[in-house]
């Protein structure tokens, strides 16, 4: 019988601490990331989105037009983590998977969240949902609304991708991931690509 778990929301109280484990950097091939990451991390790296999506991605197969970031060696080790300090070099712009993380949330739109307890903590620190999605950086509030925005769209593509031609399967992915200006608001920039990639896939603009 599975092991039933709490269902936690931001104000609830858990037993959260980081004791740079690594344990949430290995076995990570499948850090699945957003636009809003590709333009944040670009930005941070101070490298272009092309030589970020050529470098640090992979395209996960059987789930297009979905992206992760390379998991690397044995252990399909997130390529972000830094050896000798075991810290996350995008620390500030990391993907909401490992925002939340050891947490699976199972209802982003009501914040509602349950506890794997895949950290070995070494104390029995008790800290609040929010305070550990949000931390210092806010990366969960910030982009929830793009997250909420990006699920729904994966949700109406997926079923349907293998129906496009291969033209408008590049096209969709041009739009998601490559046709931005770093310069510019990043949130505008994808809503209004996500309204063309509705356009494209219900032929009213290709």
């Amino acid at each position: 019988m599975t092991e039933a778990h709490e269902i936690l929301n931001l104000k609830s109280k858990a037993k959260l601490n980081c004791t740079l484990c690594e344990k949430c950097c290995e076995y990570r091939g499948n850090i699945k990331i957003t636009p809003i990451n590709v333009l944040e991390i670009s930005k941070f790296l101070k490298i272009s989105i092309n030589e970020f999506l050529d470098k640090y991605t992979e395209e996960v197969k059987g789930e297009e037009p979905e992206i992760v970031i390379k998991g690397i060696g044995e252990k399909r080790e997130c390529i972000f983590n830094n050896r000798e300090s075991f810290k996350c070099q995008i620390n500030k712009v990391k993907p909401m998977q490992c925002v939340v993380f050891p947490l699976v949330p199972i209802d982003v739109k009501r914040d509602l969240f349950i506890n794997t307890e895949a950290c070995p903590i070494d104390t029995n620190k008790i800290t609040t949902v929010n305070k550990w999605v949000n931390g210092n950086h806010n990366i969960y509030k910030k982009n929830k609304e793009v997250y909420l925005k990006w699920i729904e769209l994966m949700e109406e593509i997926q079923p349907k991708w293998n129906s496009y031609s291969t033209e408008k399967q590049n096209r969709i992915r041009e739009l998601l991931f490559k046709e931005y200006n770093i310069k510019k608001n990043f949130e505008k920039q994808i809503f209004d690509n996500i309204k063309e990639v509705r356009n494209v896939i219900y032929n009213r603009s290709f």
